[in-house]
């Protein structure tokens, strides 16, 4: 491309943007070609960490019929340089522009990229808005975890993947492929692409309004279901997973192999939006799992091997696993890493693991020292338990713990809730006396509970914005030499509230937001928390109002239309059985 390499000279990672990896394909688009580009709504160094991309590019590649390339979001020097030589967004393989591209799809796997998204777009040459597209550009799709509630992005994307993409993604293209021949309008593509399985259409509904309100969605063509399902990988032994996968020119967050060991949770935390939409529970089996580990160190030659789950310590098989990946890996110098483990009695049943993994650090999720909460929210921790735990780390040689913790449940002592999380701390820290230099490490890493769409507390709003900020200012004065906090930015948690539990208005305030300067939010450098504010009032709503608004029980909620979770009668009864009652929520 000409002028890239003297941009390239100018910006601060280059090997952001040059391509040529290992494991990296290149293929022509050839005539009756489908051509893809999977565009990771942040950084390289994010988007070559996250598995998705990395399973969805070689399971579209290894047809004959896809091309498939990939791009990212450009960091600030690169979109400068990118804009003042009128250089589009281009793929990394073929430095093709991404709006060549048959169709371009987006990872939504965090509401702070959203922005990111409609700046990729614009840098490309797409329309950003989807009802401004032509037969000319690009079909706009998106998967991920958000999509569990795609409104507030739906006016800017064309189709939405709803669960599992691993069987569904294939059905999609060969449907694509029997349409782009035929003289059908975009509009009239879009229906037809809306009997696919898992597929949602945002074009074919309309969002209904009473007294400013959000009152449901109705059906704007006669073909679009009034519902639309997840789909979900039946046998997770026979799902697509590369062995050869790309591996970066720079180091990215997770600069190893992730294996996937299991797809669901057994355990039912009321607050955590991940075990519900990603139900039912699925696993690799050892035998399986020992094949890909080798297989992929042979193609990848990572050192590291990370367990991968939402709850990898009730993989029923995971002392066996490591036996046997210990076994393979002898004298190879492979390490073994597992993801913040659930505190459970189980723990003790794996000392292997305990000697097995990585000294650099062993991290453990509470998510609420009080008694209380913990019965609210599902989630019982046994203090003993913990240190024991604890207990059991420092004799194989760890010297410090992570704990992730939250706040902000609507409880009546503010002040105990934190008051708890430090005393568990201090005691823990203080439990490896004995076993070696002095008292252990405690890092906290402390976030703001954000209700979230299909689980039992989508009811709810968040506690109020000052109440936050009283909890954040105690635990960092609070903190020590050995107890060091990491409070999650409350104007992001309050923003991330916001746009998770939007309807079609949000995605106003976004398209605001993105004109006046957001993007790249999720980065410290970047998020300017005035640009959101002045974005809210724009469309008038302000942040903190919508942050901690709840519903009533009887409203239509934005997202209900999402088969992505549990059904509302289940999620009703497990709210009321939470005992948070009416009068707690804001």
């Amino acid at each position: 491309m000409a002028g890239l390499t003297d941009i390239l000279r100018k910006v601060q990672k280059p090997g952001r943007y040059i391509g040529e990896e290992t494991n990296a394909v290149r293929k022509t688009a050839a005539a009756g070609r489908i051509s893809v580009l999977l565009a990771y709504p942040d950084l390289y160094e994010v988007g070559m960490s996250y598995l998705g991309l990395k399973v969805l590019y070689h399971l579209l590649n290894d047809r004959d019929d896809v091309v498939c390339e990939r791009a990212f979001a450009p960091w600030i020097d690169m979109e400068e340089e990118l804009r003042k030589n009128n250089i589009e967004l281009f793929s990394l393989e073929s430095k093709r522009p991404v709006r060549g591209f048959d169709i371009v799809g987006f990872s939504l796997s965090y509401e702070l990229t959203y922005t990111n998204v409609l700046n990729m777009l614009h840098l490309a040459g797409i329309p950003v808005a989807a009802k401004d597209r032509g037969k000319d550009d690009p079909f706009v799709i998106a998967g991920g975890a958000c999509c569990s509630n795609p409104e507030p992005m739906s006016g800017y994307i064309d189709i939405f993947f709803l669960g599992d993409a691993e069987e569904t993604l294939p059905e999609f293209i060969e449907a694509f492929k029997r349409l782009r021949s035929t003289k059908l309008t975009r509009s009239e593509k879009l229906v037809k692409l809306s009997g696919c399985r898992g597929v949602y259409v945002p074009a074919l509904y309309k969002p209904l309004y009473e007294d400013s309100r959000f009152a449901g969605l109705e059906t704007a063509c006669e073909k679009a279901p009034l519902r639309v399902d997840k789909n979900v990988v039946a046998d997770l032994d026979k799902a697509f997973y590369p062995v050869k996968q790309l591996v970066p020119l720079i180091k990215i967050v997770h600069d190893r192999i992730s294996m996937e060991i299991m797809r669901g949770c057994p355990n039912t935390c009321r607050f955590c939006q991940a075990s519900r939409v990603n139900r039912p529970v699925r696993i690799r089996t050892p035998d399986k799992l020992r094949r890909l580990c080798v297989d992929t160190y042979r193609g990848t030659g990572y050192s590291q091997i990370s367990l991968l789950s939402l709850s990898s310590v009730n993989y029923p098989y995971l002392n066996e696993l490591v036996d046997g990946i210990n076994s393979d890996f002898e004298a190879k110098g492979v390490s073994i890493s597992i993801p913040s483990l659930r505190v459970d009695e189980a723990f003790y049943d794996l000392p292997e693991i305990i000697s097995a993994v990585k000294k650099a650090g062993l991290t453990f999720a509470p998510e609420t020292a009080g008694a209380e909460n913990q019965k609210s929210i599902g989630k019982l921790v046994d203090y003993e338990v913990l240190c024991r735990s604890a207990r059991l780390a420092y004799t194989h040689g760890w010297n410090r713990l992570k704990l992730y913790f939250m706040v902000g449940f609507p409880v009546k002592d503010e002040e105990k809730e934190v008051r708890d999380i430090i005393s568990w701390a201090e005691g823990l820290s203080e439990l490896k006396r004995g076993r070696g230099s002095g008292a252990a490490e405690i890092r906290l890493s402390v976030n703001p509970f954000i209700p979230k769409p299909h689980t039992p507390f989508q009811w709810m709003g968040m506690r109020p914005e000052r109440s936050l900020v009283r909890a954040r200012d105690f635990l960092v004065r609070h903190s020590s030499r050995k107890i060091k906090v990491d409070f999650h930015d409350v104007n992001k948690s309050c923003l991330e509230g916001c746009l998770s539990r939007g309807d079609r208005r949000m995605g106003d305030v976004i398209l605001s937001a993105w004109k006046n300067g957001a993007r790249l939010d999720s980065w410290i450098e970047c998020f300017d928390f005035s640009i959101w504010k002045d974005a809210f009032a724009e469309n008038g709503m302000d942040i903190f109002s919508e942050a901690s608004k709840s519903f009533p029980m009887d409203a239509a909620l934005p997202w209900a239309h999402i088969g992505a979770g549990p059904e509302e009668t289940y999620l009703r009864s497990e709210f009321i059985e939470s005992g948070f009652s009416r009068d707690n929520i804001p």
